[in-house]
């Protein structure tokens, strides 16, 4: 998403990362360049990317994190002010709830400019655009911290502010992850059946919803959306997929179980007469029938468990995270916030 976005103001985006399926998903999208990252942390991505783009003419760099969730319209805005007047710009916004690590900038209201870094009631968004040799001999060649970098740079010269008030989500724990596919998904529109998927006659269907090729919709499912349905997936007799559900390629939803506000990784198995609400699933994961997933408000939770975000947080809940491979036993209850892994259904 992110990709695309940038890719409607550059010719081309580096995308740096260790990943290399992040390298498979860029080769498949034009304009698109992937850089390994051999250095650590974010400042040995930003020097990596430095490098591999060489000597490009271009005065400034624009970074933008891949860690966190915002809608295409957040990067228009911040480029609208770049193009405007071709200076460091900054992108902040001001989270419900604010992390000890999340770098505090102060906004001068009136010019809306960087007045400080370090302090403030405004967060750093992860997008700004800087001056490209100041980056390498800031970050690159004295080996300051980025946020030790900015400080200095918004000292010395003029920062304009790019204020972000919509849609935004650091995805630093499953909970944010989940509140930012329940985000993203409430932009779905109508209906959309694949040619090569099977749903039976008597399935209720209620928009939005997206079933992928493939997919397998049996008898009497319902399916209220927000949902998407993936590749190969297959959703049981009797099954109930509601508010906000993506269930991945090749996951299997037993007959009569019910899912809602939950993601369902690659390949996993919710058995037959499970509740799963508000949790993540991983890929592979086995969960037994009449398993349940207790779901609680997000202020009833231990407050180590933080979700940054802009939008409200009073309707969150936060139920369980069952970790890729991991197994529960039949009638299982899991208690939430927890994370199950390794067979573990203490």
């Amino acid at each position: 998403m992110h990709i695309d976005a940038a890719l409607r103001h550059f010719d081309r985006v580096l995308v740096v990362s260790d990943d290399p399926r992040v390298g498979n998903t860029c080769s498949h999208i034009p304009g698109c360049a992937f850089v390994e990252q051999r250095s650590p942390g974010i400042e040995g991505a930003i020097c990596d990317g430095i490098a591999s783009a060489g000597e490009t003419g271009e005065r400034l760099a624009t970074l933008l994190y891949g860690d966190i969730y915002a809608p295409q319209s957040m990067i228009d805005s911040h480029m609208n002010i770049v193009v405007r007047y071709y200076e460091p710009v900054m992108t902040v916004t001001k989270p419900v709830m604010f992390r000890g690590t999340f770098l505090k900038v102060d906004v001068d209201p009136i010019d809306m400019s960087i007045k400080s870094i370090g302090d403030g009631q405004h967060v750093f968004a992860g997008l700004i655009s800087m001056g490209i040799d100041e980056l390498r001999r800031l970050v690159c060649q004295q080996g300051l911290p980025l946020h030790d970098a900015l400080k200095r740079v918004a000292a010395s010269q003029h920062i304009h502010a790019n204020m972000w008030l919509g849609e935004w989500v650091d995805l630093d724990t499953p909970w944010d992850y989940l509140l930012a596919v329940r985000l993203y998904m409430t932009h779905m529109k109508g209906v959309y059946i694949s040619e090569q998927a099977t749903v039976k006659d008597t399935a209720v269907i209620e928009p939005p919803a997206f079933i992928d090729d493939g997919a397998f919709v049996d008898h009497y499912a319902v399916l209220k959306g927000p949902v998407y349905v993936g590749r190969g997936a297959r959703i049981g007799a009797h099954s109930f997929l509601r508010n906000n559900v993506a269930v991945y390629d090749n996951t299997v939803v037993g007959a009569y179980a019910e899912v809602k506000r939950s993601v369902l990784y690659d390949a996993a198995r919710i058995g037959s007469h499970s509740y799963i609400a508000d949790s993540l699933v991983g890929k592979k994961a086995q969960v037994a029938p009449y398993t349940v997933t207790e779901n609680v408000p997000y202020t009833g939770v231990a407050g180590e468990i933080v979700v940054t975000s802009t939008h409200p947080l009073e309707g969150l809940k936060v139920g369980a995270v069952i970790a890729a491979g991991s197994k529960t036993k039949p009638h299982s209850v899991l208690s939430p916030a927890a994370i199950y892994s390794n067979n573990d259904d203490s």
